[in-house]
């Protein structure tokens, strides 16, 4: 099984949940016959790399950006690199194992005219990876559409992988070969299914290989997280399958197959939004690639340069950037598969009319809408349950749940509570009648069913890792897992169910030396000189971006003074002038009554964490902070 991806503060790192929607608006102890209240944030300042400062100050930069710079990096950086990573800095792909192998049977695949399969996952990383891959061999290989298709798993009757559910509709297309995306490291049975009916499979793929090593029945697995690799192992799914296709397109060119063929970098703005959603690192330091395949993409996305990014400008008020892409993009376009089958958002991103863009992004929005009914209602019960464990993890089965949302739901509960959480309910729970019939599977001892769980993690605690060492010791526990560190997935008989939360709680355990988390916590970077609450440090700020996981943006916190408080929207929000020795700095703070016990009045010391932005009111712009946490 392939893991439960990362939902994101992107889908776990930076994806959802609605920023519009406070935490606690949904749970309320009436909820619950027991009392409970979400925990206080825990304010902590990042650890200041002194070496990477002053080398940042002895070049020239500012002490506010090398202080920045110095609690995200551990080694200096050349600026340019920071701020203009280009594709020529990406390393030659061809040094992933198993490359050369997979681009010699997809070139013939192509020549030969097989009949291709695409298994791609269903979130949003799949669905991306099977737009690349779709276009690349369509509009740029010449590949008729005739011979090639697209094949995803139904999320919540038959869960991740290439599944027998996949083996049968590939069978049913008489394909050839299959490449997989964003799938594939762990389905060597199934493979070897396929295998045995003399169908190649070429796996491209990201995440980590199991113990037992690549699937040996695969005609080649692609995948930068095997052992053998030295290759960026940051890249996503979509991300392998670009650097795949581009080795293709030059092999096709080197054989003479084609005189031309038109650059492949026009797909970069499909890598770019699943690099946003996927939770890969976006750290100068481990992946120039992943910053360079999004600095381009996201120039394509924001030219409108395909129907789909001219509809979803529609939506976004002001320029397309990572975090509209997160909290506005990603969220509709994987609850299609969160809820369904995923086809919806793969023709909203390959559609080649406005009008047909149109229609797949309104089918995505109500599916999307439906998917926030059902996680409100989700965290309504799982909020009062994780508020009472007192244990390293939290681990909540929902008879009534819903596995498409679980991941969501868990991210929330992370972000609340400040533990590793898994969320399980029985498996297939909350399928339409589109779905296809469970293949059920069951414990011969007992006809037990089976659960369906994802998971979220906190920074510092690996949940694939937890898996892997109750599969080691527990081998009868895990039906299936798979996963990142940061967001994993797994199936267990329900019977199992205790057994599994005694096992995760004491493996999350050890690797906090037995130390419980007290509360969910925000990293800042500390005081921010008064004089560098400026126009000019925002920009310089921005240019250093992408933001997103591993190299977070900046967050500053420091003590204010209430100089003064307005409330808006019937004191949902707030406005306030924060006064601090020489800085007076005006601020926003959403959500600020369900922050807080009571409204700030004049007077007030605080302790707040916040993000320096930029206000534009009747065409004057000035500093703005965004109060993101905050206790009187």
């Amino acid at each position: 099984m392939s893991d439960d991806r990362a939902a994101s503060t992107v889908e776990a790192c930076i994806a959802e949940p609605s920023r519009s929607e406070p935490l606690a608006e949904v749970v309320s102890a009436e909820d619950d016959s027991s009392p409970w209240k979400l925990p206080r944030k825990i304010l902590l300042e990042r650890p200041c790399n002194a070496v990477v400062r002053d080398a940042y100050l002895d070049a020239g930069i500012s002490p506010a950006i090398a202080n920045f710079l110095a609690r995200r990096l551990d080694r200096f950086i050349d600026w340019e690199s920071l701020t203009a990573a280009k594709l020529s800095d990406i390393v030659d792909p061809g040094a992933i194992p198993s490359m050369d192998r997979a681009v010699e049977r997809i070139v013939r695949a192509i020549v030969l005219g097989e009949r291709i399969a695409l298994a791609c996952d269903h979130d949003m990383d799949g669905t991306a990876s099977a737009a690349a891959l779709w276009t690349a061999m369509v509009e740029c290989f010449g590949v008729t559409p005739d011979r090639i298709c697209v094949i995803t798993s139904h999320r919540l009757t038959e869960g991740y992988g290439i599944g027998d559910g996949v083996v049968a509709r590939i069978e049913a297309f008489d394909a050839q070969l299959v490449i997989s995306a964003d799938k594939g490291s762990s389905d060597e049975p199934r493979i070897a299914t396929l295998a045995a009916r003399r169908i190649d499979v070429v796996v491209t793929d990201h995440h980590v290989i199991p113990p037992e090593g690549p699937p040996r029945s695969a005609y080649a697995v692609v995948n930068p997280s095997r052992l053998d690799s030295e290759y960026d192992k940051h890249v996503c799914g979509a991300g392998v399958a670009f650097l795949v296709m581009a080795k293709v397109r030059s092999a096709l060119l080197e054989q003479g197959v084609f005189a031309e063929l038109p650059s492949l970098a026009s797909l970069l703005d499909f890598v770019a939004v699943a690099t946003i959603a996927d939770c890969v690192s976006l750290s100068p330091g481990a992946s120039l690639t992943n910053r360079a395949f999004l600095r381009r993409g996201m120039q394509q996305v924001r030219s409108g340069c395909r129907p789909c990014w001219k509809v979803f400008a529609t939506e976004v008020e002001g320029e397309i950037d990572a975090e509209t892409i997160a909290f506005r993009l990603v969220p509709a376009i994987a609850a299609s598969g969160r809820l369904d089958w995923a086809e919806v958002g793969f023709r909203f991103l390959i559609a080649k009319t406005d009008a047909d863009a149109a229609a797949c992004w309104s089918q995505l929005k109500r599916e999307n809408s439906e998917r926030q009914s059902i996680e409100r209602r989700l965290r309504a019960q799982a909020f009062p349950q994780a508020a009472r464990v007192s244990e390293a993890a939290i681990v909540l089965f929902l008879e009534d749940g819903h596995s498409g949302v679980h991941g969501i739901t868990a991210s929330r509960v992370v972000e609340a509570f400040g533990k590793p959480c898994a969320i399980f309910a029985p498996q297939g729970q909350g399928a339409r009648a589109t779905a296809p019939a469970l293949a059920t599977e069951s414990d011969s001892s007992n006809g037990a069913g089976l659960a369906n769980g994802s998971f979220r993690s906190v920074a510092g605690i690996d949940v694939q890792r937890a898996l892997k060492e109750i599969a080691s010791f527990y081998p009868d526990l895990l039906v299936a897992y798979g996963g990142h560190q940061a967001a994993a997935g797994a199936t267990i008989r329900v019977v199992d169910m205790e057994r599994f939360r005694q096992a995760f709680t004491f493996a999350v355990a050890e690797q906090t030396g037995g130390a419980v988390a007290t509360g969910p916590t925000l990293w800042t970077d500390g005081e921010l000189d008064a004089n560098a609450h400026d126009l000019k440090s925002i920009q310089t700020l921005e240019a250093m971006g992408p933001f997103g996981r591993g190299f977070e943006a900046p967050l500053y916190s420091g003590r204010f003074r209430v100089a003064t408080y307005r409330a808006l929207t019937n004191g949902r929000h707030g406005r306030l002038r924060l006064e601090r020795d020489n800085l007076t700095l005006e601020a926003i703070w959403f959500s600020i009554d369900t922050a807080l016990d009571r409204p700030p009045v004049v007077g007030d010391t605080m302790d707040i964490a916040y993000r320096l932005t930029r206000h534009e009111f009747r065409g004057h712009v000035e500093v703005q902070a965004t109060v993101v946490a905050g206790a009187l």
